[in-house]
This record gives structure tokens, C-alpha cells and sequence, in this order.
């Protein structure tokens, strides 16, 4: 059995290494994508309360305690999306930071398959010049029989 070249090793390790990062980057991903969701239902929430406010006030008004109350609610949710669009900004920066490194990744486990491809194609070729010379001395060695 042929021994391990150390190529096959790093390219091993190497591909281990892009596996996580890709899980790594499907796990961010997903996170950013929560978060967004969250944030567009926060903001679909605020804009369904903005208009039954709006309606409510065109149909003939509200108390001063339930405006007081509208006015809180509004407030809070204003903080909610602001909360949430600075963590949203956070899962951006997750997931530039997960794609990048999942790049480098593939990009150090494509350059070891190169590498080891041509460590096959250089070992091929070297076998075929072996097998060749081998003919050739057959063929010298079998005409010279003929020949005596």
C-alpha cells in the first residue's frame, strides 16, 4: 500500500476546514435572515398601528389617556426597530465576516487540489516514462535476439 503524501493530508484538513466554515456561514445566514424577518414584522406592526391611529383619529378622536397611551406604545416600538436594525447590522457584519472566511477557505482547499493534482499528473508521467524506457530496452533486447 502506498504511503499518504502530505499533500493528500493538507488537502484533508483543508477541506475539513471549508466544511465548517460553510456550516458556520449557513448558521449566520439563517441568524441574519431571522433577524430581518423580525425586523420587517416590527416595522409592519408599527406601520398597522400608525394607520388604525390615523382612523381612529378621523373617525372621532380618542381620549387624552389613550392617545397618551398610543403615543408610549409607538415609542417603545420605535426603540424595538431601532434595537433591532443595529442587531441586524451586527448579523451583516457576522455574515460578511463567515463569507469571507468560508472564501479563504475554498480557496486554500482549491489550491491544495491543484497541488495535488499535479503531484498525481507529475507521478503519472514519471510511470509513463518508466513504462516507455521499459518497452524500449524490450524492443532493443528483442531485436538484438533476432538478430544473433
Amino acid at each position: 500500500m502506498r504511503e499518504q503524501s502530505p499533500l493528500v493530508t493538507l488537502r484533508e484538513l483543508a477541506q475539513t476546514a471549508a466544511e465548517q466554515a460553510a456550516i458556520q456561514l449557513a448558521q449566520v445566514r439563517q441568524s441574519h435572515q431571522q433577524m430581518e424577518q423580525q425586523l420587517n414584522m416590527l416595522i409592519g406592526y408599527q406601520d398597522e398601528y400608525r394607520v388604525r391611529l390615523n382612523e381612529t383619529l378621523n373617525l372621532g378622536g380618542m381620549s387624552s389617556a389613550s392617545w397618551q397611551n398610543y403615543q408610549q406604545f409607538l415609542k417603545t416600538l420605535e426603540l424595538t426597530i431601532e434595537q433591532h436594525k443595529q442587531q441586524l447590522q451586527h448579523w451583516q457584519a457576522q455574515l460578511d465576516l463567515a463569507t469571507e472566511q468560508w472564501r479563504e477557505k475554498q480557496q486554500r482547499l482549491n489550491a491544495f487540489e491543484t497541488l495535488e493534482q499535479r503531484a498525481e499528473d507529475s507521478r503519472k508521467r514519471h510511470l509513463d516514462r518508466i513504462e516507455q524506457k521499459q518497452m524500449d530496452e524490450y524492443a532493443q533486447r528483442s531485436t538484438l535476439r533476432r538478430t544473433t
